[in-house]
């Protein structure tokens, strides 16, 4: 990776993982829809034109043509915009009684 995109790689975070009172672990939506819009900047800054990405796998480096690389990375933004639609409708149509 040129270190034009090494930053890319440093605004990959963990979402925040909350506990609630009964257990169960949740992530704030807003968080999922960031992560996957990161991953997906992420591999689109490494796609350059005509030339195939490198990713590893357990030390082992396996080439991606740069247009499957975009394709993926295009795949997860649609991901996060359906997520986002389904948020919006859920806050809008959901009372908020305190």
């Amino acid at each position: 990776m040129s270190s034009r995109d090494e930053g890319h790689e440093a605004r990959l975070a963990a979402p925040q993982v909350n506990v609630e009172p009964d257990g169960r672990l949740t992530v704030p939506a807003e968080h999922v829809t960031a992560l996957l819009r990161s991953i997906a900047r992420s591999w689109q800054a490494g796609a350059h034109d005509g030339v195939p990405v490198l990713a590893t796998d357990n030390g082992l480096g396996i080439s991606l043509e740069a247009m499957t690389v975009r394709s993926l990375a295009e795949v997860l933004d649609n991901i996060a915009n359906q997520l986002d639609v389904q948020y919006i409708h859920i806050t809008t149509h959901t009372s908020h009684t305190e």
